[in-house]
């Protein structure tokens, strides 16, 4: 396993002024803007070869690391702004015709520019590298570099950083790369250095020959999305009916007998529709071969297969298993809707026996809206297998509620806000019965209770959490 790395830049007033590609604010600082600081504290003023040789390496070593986290001050934007007239960046030229004995004036060559910079409730922003490799190596010019660091940003961005290996004293929001977000962020890749130092070549030649040569711009870095890691990310979910082989007529199974053999049906139907496919593998994303049952579904990468029983609206109750649903990750869409396309009018076959037909069902229906829907408060309608023994102990079993928040892909930030968490044998929703009345899937042991769960921010469905999640225990309606 890899080390950390950390850089931090520490702003001495309150402000940022960044702007991304759009010319919006950028906030937080994107990693390709850490990166050109670094290189302009590193390269810029080392005249030493060694030291510059040494520099290069780590600054190579570090565009080549997948983008990091970032953990942020909140930001938000100043009044109106004000606006500024920028002289243009033609001094060179005006310069040189003063030098003629030419008149030349630089107020006619200015452009307005608004400004709006954003304000601060923080003063540290933390770029976070986890799993590198061959840190010691370059730790010592990162952290020379690093302190060496005047501004992030705009010039008048004052700023002072240093870089280390240790993750202590890290406040802020996270944002996590690669997370579905309202932020995009520039990100080095390999090659950024060469670009950039193409870019300064380009500068200092701008007026070889006595003419203007347009600096270009910098191509060579990627995009990655950013999303706070307490903000709402919604799975990718396939849909179905069950319909009677025969009849052709909707089915309403018995949930506490049925729940673990929709789910095993579904799973066989899908393995069978996805033979072959053009996205590789599925031993792992649909069986969880290689994976063990109590590896986290939100970072890893399989499917959920979760039967969800009838929520009677007007009754006010949960009622049989008439719908299933394939939930996978949020960045398994394209495979979703693969298997959304193809898996409607299979046959769910146990034994040699068709039991259940599957047709599509419509993003709209108001029975699969309460498993898919944004809200705060949840509650089970099969009972959640706790990843471990309780004891009897509510202190161990909430402990074990908490990791199974954690291994379903819930952050640390969302799961230490939790406002309410509660669990019992009898069902919170009307209609569940005992929990100890639910067959558990093969080879998943453990208590099991009913829980009702009330976030301080809404939750995106769907939600299965505990060691059956991945085969129809755990799930939770939106109350």
């Amino acid at each position: 396993m890899g080390a950390a790395l950390r850089i931090t830049v520490r702003f001495l007033q309150p402000y940022s002024h960044g702007r991304g590609e759009d010319g919006s604010a950028e906030w937080p600082p994107s990693p390709l803007r850490l990166f050109q600081a670094v290189v302009a504290s590193s390269l810029g003023p080392q005249v030493d070869d060694q030291r510059r040789a040494r520099a290069g390496q780590a600054l190579r070593w570090l565009e080549r690391q997948a983008p990091p986290e970032i953990f942020a001050p909140r930001a938000e934007p100043t009044g109106p702004g004000y606006r500024l007239f920028v002289p243009d960046n033609v001094g060179d030229k005006v310069a040189k015709a003063w030098s003629a004995s030419r008149e030349a004036s630089m107020a006619e060559y200015r452009t307005e520019k608004d400004v709006r910079p954003v304000r601060l409730e923080g003063e540290a922003v933390h770029f976070v590298f986890r799993q590198v490799d061959d840190l010691p190596d370059h730790l010592p010019a990162l952290r020379a570099a690093a302190r060496s660091i005047t501004h992030l940003g705009w010039g008048i961005d004052m700023a002072i950083g240093d870089a280390t290996d240790t993750l202590t004293e890290i406040s802020g929001e996270r944002w996590i790369p690669g997370r579905l977000g309202n932020r995009v962020l520039r990100c080095p890749v390999d090659g950024t250095l060469d670009d950039l130092e193409r870019k300064h070549v380009q500068f200092l030649g701008r007026l070889d020959g006595g003419t203007f040569h347009p600096v270009s711009s910098l191509s060579t870095f990627t995009i990655e999305a950013y999303g706070r890691a307490s903000d709402a990310v919604p799975p990718s979910i396939a849909a179905f009916r069950l319909l009677d082989p025969s009849s052709g007529r909707r089915l309403s199974l018995d949930s506490t007998r049925r729940s673990r053999d929709v789910a095993a049906w579904t799973r066989h139907a899908v393995a069978g529709v996805c033979e072959g496919w053009p996205f590789g593998a599925t031993a792992r994303l649909i069986h969880g071969h290689g994976e063990r049952e109590t590896a986290s579904f939100g970072r890893g990468d399989r499917l959920s297969f979760l039967p969800l029983a009838t929520i009677n609206a007007k009754l006010g109750r949960a009622e049989g298993i008439a719908r299933v649903a394939v939930v996978g990750p949020a960045n398994r869409a394209e495979e979703m809707r693969w298997i959304q396309a193809r898996l409607g009018g299979c046959e769910l076959m146990w034994q040699g026996r068709a039991r259940a037909l599957l047709e599509p069902l419509p993003a709209d229906d108001w029975v699969l809206r309460r498993y898919t829907a944004s809200a705060d408060a949840w509650t089970t309608v099969t009972p959640v297998v706790l990843p471990g023994h309780d004891d009897g102990s509510s202190r161990k079993a909430e402990r074990l509620l908490t990791k199974a928040f954690l291994q379903a892909g819930f952050e640390p930030e969302v799961i230490s806000t939790i406002r309410e968490l509660e669990w019992r044998k009898v069902g919170f929703c009307t209609g569940v019965d005992h929990a100890n009345r639910f067959l558990a899937p093969d080879k998943v042991t453990g208590p099991m209770f009913h829980v009702r769960v009330r976030f301080a921010t809404p939750i995106v469905g769907p939600i299965s959490i505990g060691s059956g999640r991945f085969r129809g225990m755990g799930v939770l309606t939106a109350q």
